[in-house]
């Protein structure tokens, strides 16, 4: 499984420590930062991606509550708490799950068992299987649902920081997912990746030189650590 990036905010040290302590036990879990106040955990939220917060919810300042109406999308909460009243709140916000305290380490094993499930549903799923009557087909996260975009539509990627912009023919959609793992997923053959922010369906290039790529009525650089790369790839469909 790829990396879970986490974080705890939890303003009680007994609890943090055994969050910690339980985190350490499951390889595919990173913690990033450990936060006594939602306000601590602002920064990080910024500049880095977090996928999963274990998040108390009387805390000094912002509660808990408050503070998960306001998270990005695609970060998930597993809610951990001494107090029952707060949990229907809680599953209302989309909580993963919510873990009445002390967190003995198979309840933790059980909510975290549940986010990867639910984490393998929201991955990107790649049709691979083409029939005659049907294209290939991507599904991506995107406000909160999954989104099918068929391959045949999309004109291109773009990377903005934490989320990746995909391009079609009619509209364009955000996902938090990096352009490397969209490009892992995606088959071989029908997209180019062009720079660092840029991987561009083949099939919708209008024309290119050394230095740009137009799709459509975009011009999009090329990258100077991609340019032997793109050329040879381009090219190579030219017959040159």
């Amino acid at each position: 499984m790829a990396a879970i990036n986490c974080i705890i905010i939890e303003d009680e040290l007994p609890a943090s420590i055994l969050l910690e302590l339980h985190i350490a036990k499951f390889d595919f879990l990173e913690l990033k930062g450990k936060f006594s106040s939602v306000s601590g955990a602002q920064n990080i939220l910024k500049s880095q991606k977090i996928d999963l917060i274990f998040l108390d919810i009387n805390l000094p300042g912002k509660s808990g509550i408050e503070f998960a109406r306001n998270i990005p999308p695609e970060t998930e909460i597993i809610f951990t708490t001494a107090y029952t009243e707060y949990a229907v709140e809680g599953f209302e916000l989309d909580a993963v799950d919510y873990i009445l305290k002390p967190i003995s380490y198979e309840r933790f094993a059980k909510a975290i068992n549940k986010y990867s499930k639910m984490r393998e549903l929201n991955e990107i799923v790649l049709l691979t299987k083409k029939t005659e009557s049907e294209n290939p087909f991507i599904f991506v996260k995107c406000e909160r649902k999954m989104l099918k975009l068929f391959l045949d539509e999309i004109d291109y990627f773009e990377s903005q920081g934490n989320y990746l912009m995909i391009y079609t023919e009619t509209n364009s959609y955000k996902t938090y997912q990096s352009i490397s793992e969209m490009e892992e997923k995606l088959p071989e053959g029908l997209f180019c990746r062009i720079h660092r922010s840029f991987l561009v369906a083949i099939s919708k290039i209008v024309s290119f030189n050394g230095n740009i790529v137009q799709v459509k009525d975009k011009q999009l650089p090329i990258g100077r650590l991609y340019n032997s790369a793109v050329s040879n790839s381009l090219n190579s469909l030219t017959g040159k």
